[in-house]
């Protein structure tokens, strides 16, 4: 089904469902032509739309703007499924593509870690995956771009992430400081530091000389990243940081222009964020499982009080949809509102042009829903059908045929 656009007619109609359009759902009629939605007509009858391309009945079913997804880790479970294991970098991108458009998620940016901590974060290893996406990317059947971690105390590799920015073209940075939370581990959650090492192929006393060494750049760190910040700015690249605590967590990195605030681990820091007018970015799972897995603040504390306003998959991306589903069954705000977190306001957030939102002269970035089963009936990115179930086929296959 992916070819359907192409091998029939260079557009088609998607009719009968309700749409998200204009910050209400309504019933109408999309025209998708090439990539982008070429018109929208609200409550328009069967008989009375020009035929001209195929016409795909939707009734029964919602068709909402594409989800954006700013921060996903779960492509890593792909490439490194085990300590120590590892796939090829091009086969693991076709099984990551495929999974997001079978999660509605037409736009993901993999957060790809620019680190101290070595081997699957190091810089050598983003080069490779840089090189490897950017190989890949003709191939795509959703749109993947990059989000770079870097780790403030790599000071000597700011000039290499700034080359590296150039040369792929990046626009989506955030600042990462695990320093103190690698002290805490290894003074008082030894297990937890245990973990760590072991997940990143390293023996407990690997990894604290390499944390005690990045100690000893504290005092270059705010250089470093002045220089990096003063290359965003005039780049007009997002930039913001990561695991914010407090309020001068915010403000420290405030200082350098990051202006989205990502999982931040209080109510404070996050609300020093909103108050300021920055992004609140925070993680899906953290909300559909009840919580934060390591005890930070809850997503849904944070919703409440109005100091959230993107959710991102964070390591599972299933968890998107699901966080919607959430949202309404418990009453904390409508459709229309809840799906503005995973698409409208992350599109608002990184300047995504055309993206979003259902609107003439947009991409087609779609997800088709079942709203009695729950369940994802299609998506459609860059009006090409990259996901689609057995119902939803059905109905694009009589359309097809029904074209003389």
């Amino acid at each position: 089904m992916n070819n359907f656009k192409s091998v029939n007619t260079s557009g088609y109609i998607l009719h009968g469902a309700k749409i998200l359009h204009n910050c209400q759902m309504q019933s109408g009629t999309l025209t998708i032509e090439d990539d982008f939605i070429s018109s929208i007509e609200a409550n328009k009858k069967l008989e009375n739309l020009k035929k001209s391309y195929p016409v795909v009945d939707l009734t029964g079913f919602w068709v909402l703007p594409g989800i954006i997804d700013l921060h996903g880790d779960g492509f890593e479970r792909q490439l490194f499924p085990r300590p120590g294991v590892s796939f090829d970098i091009s086969e693991s991108l076709k099984i990551v593509d495929k999974e997001l458009s079978i999660n509605g998620i037409t736009m993901a940016y993999l957060a790809c870690s620019f680190s101290w901590e070595g081997k699957v974060r190091s810089p050598e290893y983003a080069k490779t995956f840089l090189e490897n996406l950017n190989k890949y990317k003709q191939s795509m059947i959703t749109n993947i771009d990059i989000q770079i971690r870097y780790e403030t105390h790599l000071v000597e590799k700011v000039q290499e992430l700034i080359n590296l920015i150039k040369k792929y073209n990046l626009n989506y940075v955030v600042f990462n400081n695990h320093i103190p939370d690698a002290l805490d581990k290894i003074k008082n959650k030894p297990f937890a530091f245990s973990v760590w090492a072991n997940k990143m192929s390293l023996k407990n006393s690997e990894l604290e000389n390499i944390v005690r060494y990045r100690v000893s750049k504290e005092k270059q760190v705010s250089h470093s990243l002045k220089i990096l910040s003063d290359f965003l700015i005039s780049k007009n690249i997002n930039f913001g940081s990561h695991d914010d605590e407090n309020i001068k967590d915010r403000k420290w990195f405030r200082s350098f222009g990051a202006k989205i605030c990502e999982f931040p681990t209080t109510i404070l820091a996050a609300k020093e964020a909103f108050s300021n007018n920055e992004c609140v970015i925070m993680g899906a799972p953290n909300l559909v499982r009840g919580g934060s897995h390591n005890g930070n603040v809850s997503t849904l504390e944070l919703l409440r009080l109005g100091y959230c306003n993107i959710l991102v998959s964070d390591y599972y991306y299933p968890s998107l949809l699901q966080s919607i589903w959430y949202l309404l069954d418990h009453k904390i705000c409508s459709i229309e509102n809840a799906w503005a977190l995973i698409s409208e306001n992350p599109a608002m957030a990184l300047n995504i042009d055309k993206r979003g939102t259902i609107k003439v002269n947009n991409y087609a970035d779609l997800v088709v829903i079942n709203p009695k089963t729950r369940e994802i009936e299609a998506t459609i990115c860059n009006g090409e059908i990259a996901n689609v179930s057995k119902n939803a086929a059905d109905r694009f296959i009589k359309s097809s045929n029904s074209v003389s």
